[in-house]
């Protein structure tokens, strides 16, 4: 027979249909509170898939921070901690019909339920039984028509469902719509794809059949654009990926669509097609627009462990002199209140010396051409003077200015070409132990000639892939970049150099609603010798700018700011060895006395493995382990180090507000120390300290499992 049991199951689909969830009614005495509900005899599915198939709850907890780090929830019954959910007699019944639907659904035909309810007074406990009896598999699976158009081995093996697996009318119902979507990818519109199956009496196997109906392939008419208003129709349709005659496809459409509403000009895009009446083998394309307004100004607020509280401005001016230019005007104050908090909560990653504490800022006016030369490409320009600060390593001022040009290559791949000159000095007293350590330059006289202004002036090629469904929290896909750096004599750089970096980022569902996520960065810089700065031949320095770090809230997150792989210790002669000799001094002193510097490497590697589970509308939890390490170079390589956490994100208006505590379970290890000199000069001893900032005292293991924490607060996620 054809669809056994159709009639039935038509009818409780209607009634799933028709009964929805009810609205909350007022408790009244009579009701009783449903504390428990449990499963039992369920194999097949979870007890969590089938509590979402119903509609009863039982009393829960009101927010995950009231079972951790508050557990008010396990230890108490207080009202305001839980949601109380009450029995509903009148439900009870549709959702044993419900759990029935469910199961016949997804192949279990003669699956029955039924309930067992125990009773305290106004509290009651449900157990809801099930015998789920033997599935109805698919003993075949065929296709009729679209041979020629389909690689229906591929299509076959990619399907949900395969001979052997219980008939789940849900999954084959994804499978055959993405079928359909293929075809219509390619042009044939009108792809229907329809289902047939048979259960032969007193058997658990069922034949499927998959017949494909293409329908004619279809070319685009013609396009009509609306309300493009000041930034014209021209503009609009240098966007469009698909002109009069081409072949329909979906992809371009979509494209298309994506590209118009990333250009800042337009605040709405939408393409619809137009069906002609005379024929089926063209189709119409209507591109309606509506104009953002033409000014703007932005604000937000910020507060970061290594930036403090930052806020930042912008306005923007769009269909600057027509065509959708923009003209952006923005600026960026950072380390504000740093001074006063003194490396205390929230600015924790500020250096405690005054002159990382100082106001960071940025200003910046910018010019973009969104559709140059054609539509596939885009020119931007901007100058800019800024001061930033990196904690315990450089404090950095510069003015300069970048000229980029991008096209796009396909859906969601651009190539990026860049030349950004800027004029760059270091501020006294911020550079010297970075330019000491790496490159034995001590005294003030040599660091005074290596801080001073010089040109940094790379030319950039970066190659980026985007396949994931959200650019800011994705949950699905994957993203790929590429960069070259090259900068020498010819770009007229006093820093020479050749740079390469690889970024890659996955994503993935886990379990009924969770992310998973793996991120990957390698990256490798090549100095180039013979530097001229002055009057003094430097080899192989590099812009600390442009050197790798690792650690901190975007990286390794076990570690502090830019603390992963080579760092020196430092100590303040005059302050921490009065009246001793330096040698003899910090063979003495205990870890809390050294400041720990990075000093970079010129290789790096760095990735995170992250699941993100929803709790809610606005909170998620997050579990992730970091990995990494950064190198001298290459043939001088340490040990790759793994450092777990966990994190929260709670959603607000201007991103995933982040907080991240990973675990840093390194050991002891021998370091460098370097002195710095009552007369500012610094002097590299001779002396290494075996450095163990966490179990230097033979602490509790509470005390030492605290000082392994590593607290990280930012906005956006990790990766």
């Amino acid at each position: 027979m054809i669809g056994t049991g159709v009639r039935w199951l038509s009818l409780l689909a209607g009634l799933a249909v028709a009964v929805q969830p009810r609205v909350a009614r007022a408790q009244s005495s009579e009701d009783r509170e449903v504390v428990e509900i449990l499963f039992e005899g369920n194999a097949a599915f979870s007890a969590g898939d089938l509590s979402s198939a119903i509609l009863t709850e039982q009393t829960h907890c009101r927010t995950f921070l009231f079972k951790f780090p508050l557990p008010l929830c396990p230890l108490t019954n207080w009202g305001f901690a839980h949601v109380r959910e009450y029995l509903d007699e009148d439900e009870l019944p549709l959702d044993l019909l419900r759990l029935r639907l469910y199961y016949r659904q997804r192949g279990y035909r003669e699956a029955q339920v039924d309930t067992l309810m125990q009773r305290e007074d106004r509290r009651v406990r449900i157990l809801f039984t099930v015998d789920e009896a033997e599935p109805t598999r698919i003993a075949s699976l065929d296709f009729e028509g679209g041979e020629d158009l389909l690689d229906t081995a591929r299509v076959r093996r990619e399907l949900p469902v395969q001979v052997g697996d219980p008939l789940d009318l849900l999954a084959m119902g994804r499978g055959e719509r993405a079928i359909a979507e293929r075809l219509r990818r390619d042009g044939y519109v009108h792809a229907a794809v329809l289902r047939e199956y048979f259960i032969p009496s007193d058997t658990h196997e069922a034949a499927v059949i998959l017949k494909v109906e293409p329908g004619p392939q279809v070319r685009v008419g013609e396009i009509t654009v609306q309300g493009s208003g000041e930034v014209g129709d021209e503009v609009v349709r240098e966007l469009l990926s698909f002109k009069s005659g081409q072949w329909f496809e979906e992809d371009r459409i979509l494209d298309s669509q994506r590209s118009l509403y990333n250009l800042e000009a337009l605040r709405w895009a939408n393409i619809s097609t137009v069906r002609r009446p005379d024929t089926d083998t063209v189709i119409d394309l209507q591109v309606q627009v509506a104009p953002a307004p033409k000014r703007s100004l932005r604000a937000g607020l910020g507060v970061y462990t290594d930036d403090c509280v930052q806020v930042q401005s912008e306005f923007l001016n769009r269909n600057f002199l027509g065509n959708a230019r923009i003209l952006r005007l923005s600026g960026r104050l950072s380390n504000l209140f740093a001074r006063s908090l003194e490396g205390s909560f929230p600015c924790s990653d500020v250096s405690e010396t005054a002159v990382y504490q100082e106001l960071n800022y940025l200003l910046q006016v910018g010019f973009e051409q969104p559709v140059f030369s054609r539509g596939r490409n885009t020119l931007r320009a901007s100058l800019f003077t800024e001061r930033e600060t990196v904690p315990d390593l450089y404090v950095r001022t510069g003015t300069g200015g970048e000229l980029a040009l991008s096209r796009r290559l396909r859906s969601r791949m651009l190539l990026t070409l860049a030349y950004r000159p800027e004029l760059t000095s270091f501020a006294e007293e911020s550079a010297d132990i970075y330019f000491c350590v790496n490159f034995g330059f001590c005294t003030p006289e040599d660091i005074g000639v290596l801080s001073d202004a010089r040109w940094l002036s790379p030319l950039a090629a970066l190659w980026s892939y985007d396949r994931t469904d959200n650019p800011f929290s994705a949950t699905r896909g994957y993203r790929l970049a590429v960069e070259l750096e090259r900068a020498g004599a010819v770009t007229l750089s006093d820093y020479k150099y050749f740079r390469a970096t690889l970024d890659a980022a996955a994503f993935g569902g886990i379990g009924a609603s969770g992310v998973l996520g793996l991120r990957l960065r390698i990256g490798g810089i090549a100095p180039t010798a013979g530097t001229v700065f002055s009057t003094s031949e430097v080899d192989d320095v590099v812009h600390p700018k442009k050197r790798f770090f690792a650690g901190g809230p975007e990286s390794v997150r076990g570690f502090g700011l830019n603390l992963l792989g080579p760092t020196v210790l430092v100590v303040e002669a005059e302050n921490d060895c009065a009246g001793l000799g330096l040698e003899e001094c910090v063979s003495t002193l205990a870890p809390p006395a050294f400041d720990e510097r990075p000093e970079g490497g010129n290789v790096v590697i760095e990735g995170s493995l992250e699941a993100r589970f929803p709790l809610g509308n606005r909170w998620t939890m997050v579990g992730f382990v970091d990995f990494g390490q950064v190198w001298e170079e290459f043939d001088r390589r340490e040990p790759l180090v793994l450092t777990p956490g966990v994190g929260f994100r709670f959603r607000s208006p201007v991103g995933p507000f982040r907080v991240d505590i990973g675990y840093n379970p390194t050991g002891s290890a021998v370091k460098d120390v370097v002195a710095v000199l009552s007369d500012g000069s610094i002097e590299e001893l001779q002396t290494r300290v075996d450095f163990d900032p966490f179990a230097y005292d033979d602490p509790s293991l509470i005390t030492e499992a605290f000082r392994r924490m590593q607290l990280q607060l930012s906005i956006g996620e990790a990766f």
